[in-house]
């Protein structure tokens, strides 16, 4: 379940009472009769993070902390105490919550707000009404949740056996992954299934990668005695969706004011936590970048060698390269942005990845984003800033692209076949619409066309979101018309010089204003007369650019 709620203003009139806080831990029991209610649902919000014990507790504090409650968990009104004095305190009371970090799952009495296990709380409203403070809850998956229940309950066990999805990074990233890849590289090419170099490229690049999808879903799929029998592939699921969630309620607190703050790493069963959904793509990514680097290497002791090796020898030497290949993947930037190493970090400490944003307990921050050899205005704009931090994520695409299960983000078959099913209905779907809109445009009739040209309706007159300059409306039209010069072969400077006087329009201060709107509308002149059938489009943005400039000028008046 997914809300938003506001927790400080639930009764306007009545001062939310104080919460009744019990705290089952292995090393004692604590207990706090009379914890503010905020504190009390910060310290409910912290069971996100699966703290094993009360010290772990502590340190996710701060990730969940606002400034409506005490900046440490030593500040809470919160004493260790005997199990029966606990017990006593929320016995025939109804404003308690328990909290069982032994058996992992909290409890709740009556008059506590029910939040079932994930929501997001307002715990403040600003002076214009907007709710602030957000306070995610998202309790892992193999945490119980009992509401309005009995305080007996506190002293039963729970009611399901504790599961938790764990990681064997050693097998993973190890020593079984590399001889394996090793092994089954040299068993292709020893059977003759390596492509010849006497293939077209096409078909040989055809051919090596259909040898890559069968070795890496081998991997996958295989059971395997070092890990009780189990799956490489089940080792990296069971987890994504509550650890994409806790990052996305991270970056809310971020977006409203609070530091970022990772995970420490230092606590148990960091080792071998669940993978969120990042590292597996970023796994999915290591297994193709060995298994390509493997095929070259083949290639080159095939050139160079003159020589019968053993295959163990071979064998040996193809680990140990594998080995050094996998090293260096992990300094390598990915995809032109930040280090592998960093964004596999990130996510298994949990924390989103905003450009150049400082993280409390790590020491490096997202590169700054850049789009090289981008022409769109709006993408501009993006890279500019004008849109506050840029986040980063990954959609994991590259998964799905073979069509295997072994590779999918979906951790059963079951919930794979029916995307995939979904996946066939929408582009028949597409096919018949396309077909019904090509045979409409071939006999005339007039059709709304989804794909139809910015100047196509009016521009509205009211604000976009998070746009109160207007700025981002022009650059969805100067988008088009730079469109329009790309499908005319239009030389890449004149682009490059519209992009640039449209930014130092943007930018300028209102000193420099009259002058940047006439430099933007003279490279708008030099457009049209060299493409005149752009000139209407040209004439409608000047008077969209003096109707932009009119709204300035009347701003600072």
């Amino acid at each position: 379940m997914n809300s938003s709620m506001n927790a400080s203003n639930q009764n306007d009139e009545m001062e939310t009472p104080p919460v009744v806080v019990v705290v089952l831990d292995h090393n004692a029991c604590r207990v706090g009769t009379a914890v503010p209610y905020d504190a009390a649902l910060t310290l409910w919000a912290t069971m996100s993070e699966d703290p094993a014990n009360w010290n772990e507790v502590a340190e996710y504090w701060g990730r969940y902390r606002s400034p409506t409650v005490c900046e440490f968990v030593d500040g809470l009104p919160i004493q260790t105490s005997d199990p029966q004095e606990a017990f006593a305190a929320i016995d025939g009371h109804e404003n308690w919550l328990a909290i069982d970090l032994i058996q992992k799952r909290i409890i709740v009495g009556d008059s506590v707000q029910k939040l079932g296990a994930r929501a997001t709380l307002a715990l403040e409203t600003d002076l214009e009404g907007q709710k602030c403070c957000p306070l995610p809850f998202v309790l892992p998956p193999w945490w119980e949740l009992h509401e309005s229940a009995s305080a007996s309950l506190v002293l039963d066990q729970r009611e399901s056996e504790i599961s938790i999805p764990r990681t064997n990074r050693s097998f993973l990233f190890g020593t079984p992954l590399i001889e394996t890849f090793a092994e089954q590289i040299l068993k292709a090419v020893s059977a003759g299934r390596y492509p010849p170099k006497n293939l077209e490229e096409q078909e040989a690049w055809n051919a090596r990668h259909a040898l890559t999808v069968e070795v890496h879903a081998s991997w996958l799929m295989t059971p395997r005695e070092e890990v009780s029998g189990r799956c490489p592939r089940s080792l990296m699921h069971g987890a994504h969706d509550w650890s994409d969630a806790v990052i996305w309620g991270q970056r809310q607190r971020f977006e409203n004011g609070m530091p970022m703050i990772a995970t420490p790493d230092d606590v148990l069963g960091y080792d071998d936590a669940p993978m969120g959904t990042e590292e597996m793509i970023m796994y999915f990514d290591l297994c193709r970048h060995l298994l390509d680097a493997g095929w070259d290497w083949c290639d080159l002791q095939h050139e160079l060698s003159g020589e019968t090796q053993t295959e163990m020898k071979q064998k040996d030497q193809l680990s140990a390269f594998l080995s050094d290949a996998r090293d260096s993947w992990m300094d390598q930037p990915f995809e032109g942005g930040s280090p592998t190493r960093f964004i596999m970090e990130c996510s298994r400490r949990r924390v989103p990845r905003g450009s150049e944003v400082p993280i409390v307990g790590m020491d490096d921050t997202e590169c700054e984003q850049h789009m090289p050899d981008c022409d769109c205005p709006i993408c501009d704009m993006m890279a500019s800033g004008l849109f506050g931090v840029g986040f980063t994520s990954l959609a994991g695409d590259s998964l799905e692209s073979d069509n295997e299960f072994a590779f999918s983000m979906h951790e059963t078959i079951e919930d794979w076949q029916r995307e995939q099913d979904e996946f066939r209905e929408f582009n028949e779907k597409m096919e018949r619409e396309f077909a019904e809109r090509k045979a409409m445009a071939a006999t005339g009739e007039n059709q709304d066309d989804v794909f139809a040209s910015a100047w196509s309706s009016p521009m509205s007159e009211e604000a976009l979101p998070g746009d109160a300059s207007g700025f981002l409306k022009l650059s969805f039209r100067l988008a088009e018309i730079i469109s329009d010069l790309e499908n005319a072969d239009t030389a890449k400077e004149i682009i490059q010089q519209l992009n640039r006087s449209f930014r130092e329009y943007r930018e300028c201060k209102d000193g420099e204003h009259a002058t940047a709107k006439h430099t933007l509308r003279e490279r708008l002149d030099e457009v049209a007369a060299r493409h005149p059938e752009l000139v209407p489009k040209v004439a409608d943005f000047h008077a969209q650019i003096d109707e932009q400039a009119r709204a300035r000028a009347s701003n600072t008046d």
